[in-house]
């Protein structure tokens, strides 16, 4: 395991005096404040424009009042704009010392080897009225769950499966796939975030249950997992739950349930089989990558992790593989509003 280097300053510090005078008139009061700014810590200050307070930080992350920060079990996420840029960036204020010291090792690994679809850390510094350290991040979209055309979803396969399998040639396990984690980037490509579960691989089993409730895979619930075969799995729920659309009568709507279980995702995968990949020659009017997509979901949901499919089994399936012509007919738009037809089985028996 590499060993993190302690947190240096990136900025010089700067003491600054805040000289603030009122003037009265008969029909307001306005408040001037002088060129020289207060220092609240060595990491924060506080100036005025328009009236109003703006919290800035490393005198360069002014924080937008008009974001609501969100706030998690192990971070406090703020939004800001970066002074020196002007974009919009997050500031992620963990509150765990040991984890920020190991989403922060884990990050600049992943940044030295300049995996291109994770995301990438811009700054880091601590802040010093609440000692918590701080990554500085650029501001991404959330992946919509509806809308997305069939060849899109494909898009997005391929880039999670193959930055997993990047990730995990080092060695690192992510451990937190979900919808939520998962980003468009301004070009809609395909963003990885929030490391604060990952770890390195070594012989240690991970945490018990460690993950989101719903894409957890079922060898970490057990404590037997030391792989990095559950963001596989993880990766198969969040393909399930983009596939709703597409894939009817098959409970796919239920995956990434707080309440999913195992008995959740076999029930899936029974019925991706019997309603599927069994009759795939008995439906009219369904291409061809529908049933290429409902396999690869299967073989990722597998419960058993020595069998559930490889990353590099999952880059070479044919759902991954099939050219932009095999998407004809895959629209959003159109693909919802054609009923699946199943024609009678044209087996033959003869009695003697």
């Amino acid at each position: 395991m590499i060993c993190l280097q302690p947190f240096s300053a990136l900025y010089e510090k700067e003491d600054y005096k805040m000289k603030v005078t009122r003037t009265n008139s008969s029909t307001n009061s306005t408040l001037s404040v002088a060129s020289d700014i207060t220092s609240l810590t060595d990491s924060t200050t506080v100036t005025v424009v328009d009236n109003l307070q703006h919290q800035i930080y490393m005198n360069r992350y002014k924080i937008e009042d008009t974001i609501k920060p969100i706030e998690t079990d192990c971070s406090l996420i703020k939004f800001a704009t970066d002074l020196t840029t002007k974009q919009i960036v997050i500031l992620k204020f963990i509150k765990d010392k040991q984890w920020s010291a190991k989403e922060l090792e884990i990050m600049e690994i992943l940044n030295n080897k300049n995996i291109k679809h994770v995301i990438k850390l811009i700054d880091h510094f601590v802040d010093s009225e609440s000692n918590r350290d701080v990554l500085v991040l650029p501001r991404l979209k959330p992946i919509p769950k509806t809308g997305l055309n069939l060849i899109d979803i494909q898009k997005i396969a391929i880039q999670l499966f193959n930055t997993l399998n990047e990730i995990h040639n080092l060695n690192i396990v992510h451990l937190d796939i979900t919808l939520s984690n998962l980003m468009f980037d301004e070009n809609d490509d395909l963003v990885i975030i929030d490391f604060g579960l990952a770890r390195i691989c070594d012989r240690r089993c991970h945490p018990i249950g460690c993950g989101t409730p719903g894409f957890v895979a079922p060898e970490v619930y057990l404590g037997e997992c030391k792989d990095t075969k559950p963001d596989i799995y993880s990766a198969g729920v969040v393909l399930g739950m983009l596939l709703v659309p597409f894939i009817h009568n098959c409970s796919l709507e239920d995956l990434g349930c707080r309440l999913a279980r195992h008995s959740t995702t076999s029930l899936v995968q029974d019925k991706l089989r019997e309603n599927y990949l069994f009759e795939r020659y008995h439906y009219t009017q369904i291409p061809e990558v529908i049933f290429d997509a409902c396999d690869l979901l299967v073989h990722c949901l597998e419960y058993d992790h020595d069998s559930r499919i490889s990353l590099l089994q999952a880059i070479r399936h044919p759902f991954l593989l099939k050219p932009a012509s095999a998407f004809r007919n895959t629209e959003y738009s159109e693909f919802i509003q054609v009923p699946l037809k199943k024609i009678p089985s044209r087996t033959i028996i003869f009695y003697r």
